[in-house]
């Protein structure tokens, strides 16, 4: 049998479709392998601003602060609520006997059976919830949560947001130095092989081409080394993005090159720190915590009253000919008699988180100083460091190994200078690299400590 060949002008209508489905299964599963489910999608081009917004929006702590918000809320309506009224639906027959249970009490019982009914209502306690305060201390105790929580999302993004800059700028000195490792691994490269030309022409000895083999040898260690540290850095910054797979290739391209920043110009200890007493929110968090502990400590007094609930029943009881008695009525009053117990422990309990809460806001307020005043120290050595660094010693540093690279080369020098020059080099690059990054982290650090926005905002 011959194959059907199409000779027209396009496929038939029912292969294009076929097609056009096929194409579409396969790109939808194409889509579902890079995009699954709950994946964060980071650019390749991934700046400082970016990585913020990625962790405003995923970032995990913050995610939980503010589902602890959430829940909060709920806890607010819970203690809002009223009890719901209690319902007591029942029934009862007793059969036709000539004698009741205890013959001798009752010999001539009735000869044909009956009927009973009842119900009743209670309101569980509702109306005295309202009437003694307890409600509506319940309702006050669960206000103070949520708003000790809602004010911890803001702490929780506080923190958050200034140990993700870090890490980025953690992962941005990890690329200098990587770069650094690569420059230093093609100088010993070229050097060597120099050394191996001039060897060959008898110009220098074998000692100096085995320093030359030696010194390219630990260039292509610290490569490995910085390369290894790159990627750490990296997966690191990802995670707190809400990384969770395969961590994608990323540029960063915000630099962490030195700047100065008007806001702290003519800054003060004293300026910041106040600053930083009205503008964090964790000493608010401990004073909305200490609000909440001492409507606990009225609550728990309170709960010294007892619960009473109060009821309204009817009931009757027929037989097939008459009743056995008459409809009535009957109302009552139920609850624990507070003769034993007054509720001693959980007022001791109640006044103790209280005294607690006290000390912790007095604890939080100077640990408030205690942060300015690191941060404002770390900033200030970072800011001198790296411009003693830029001034003279970075300079000084490549001229003294270009000098003497360029005295070897002339073999004015040892080759055991020129590499003493060249690790100096190095080391002075590794050192600034470092140097910027604490200057970024110590200004991160103090704009955490203070929570103020204390950097020029970025040009969109």
């Amino acid at each position: 049998m011959r194959p059907t060949v199409w000779t027209g002008p396009g496929p038939p209508r029912r292969a294009r479709w076929a097609a056009l489905v096929v194409a579409g299964l396969l790109g939808a599963g194409r889509l579902a392998v890079a995009e699954p489910d709950g994946a964060v999608s980071v650019p390749p081009q991934l700046s400082l601003p970016d990585a913020e917004r990625i962790f405003l929006e995923r970032g995990l702590d913050l995610l939980i602060a503010q589902y602890g918000a959430e829940g909060a809320e709920g806890d607010v309506r819970a203690a809002g609520a009223h009890p719901n009224p209690g319902l007591d639906v029942g029934t009862s027959w007793a059969p036709a006997a000539k004698h009741g249970l205890i013959y001798s009490l009752g010999p001539n019982a009735s000869t044909s059976s009956t009927w009973g009914l009842s119900f009743g209502v209670s309101d569980n306690a509702a109306i005295e919830d309202q009437l003694s305060g307890k409600r509506s201390l319940r309702v006050e105790a669960a206000t103070k949560a949520l708003a000790a929580a809602r004010l911890n999302v803001g702490d929780v993004k506080r923190l958050g947001l200034g140990g993700l800059r870090q890490a980025y700028v953690s992962a941005v000195m990890a690329r200098l130095d990587v770069d650094a490792a690569k420059d230093s691994l093609d100088t010993y490269d070229k050097q060597l092989a120099l050394n191996q030309k001039r060897y060959d022409e008898g110009a220098i000895s074998g000692l100096d081409l085995s320093r030359a083999t030696q010194a390219e040898l630990e260039a292509q260690q610290t490569l490995d080394q910085a390369s290894s540290g790159s990627k750490q850095a990296t997966a690191a910054l990802l995670f707190l993005l809400g990384v969770r797979g395969k961590a994608p290739e990323v540029t960063l391209t915000t630099p962490i090159g030195y700047g100065t920043l008007s806001r702290l110009k003519d800054a003060t200890l004293e300026a910041l720190a106040a600053e930083a007493a009205d503008n964090r929110p964790d000493p608010k968090v401990a004073v909305a915590n200490l609000d909440q502990a001492e409507v606990s400590v009225r609550q728990a007094r309170r709960a010294r009253f007892p619960d009473l609930s109060l009821s309204l029943g009817y009931s009757e009881q027929c037989s097939s000919g008459s009743c056995s008695s008459l409809p009535a009525l009957n109302a009552g009053v139920q609850g624990n008699v507070p003769l034993l117990y007054q509720q001693q422990g959980e007022i001791q309990r109640a006044e103790s988180n209280a005294r607690a809460a006290r000390q912790r806001v007095d604890k939080v307020k100077a640990q408030v100083l205690v942060d300015v005043t690191q941060a404002f120290a770390a900033y200030v050595s970072a800011k001198s460091q790296v411009e003693r660094m830029e001034a003279k010693l970075l300079e000084q540093a490549k001229v003294s190994r270009d000098l003497a690279q360029h005295m070897y080369q002339r073999g004015a020098a040892s080759f055991i200078d020129f590499m003493e020059a060249q690790r100096a080099y190095v080391a002075s690059r590794l050192e600034y690299h470092q140097d910027l990054a604490n200057y970024w982290n110590a200004v991160y650090g103090l704009e955490q400590a203070t929570a103020l926005p204390l950097r020029e905002p970025a040009p969109r």
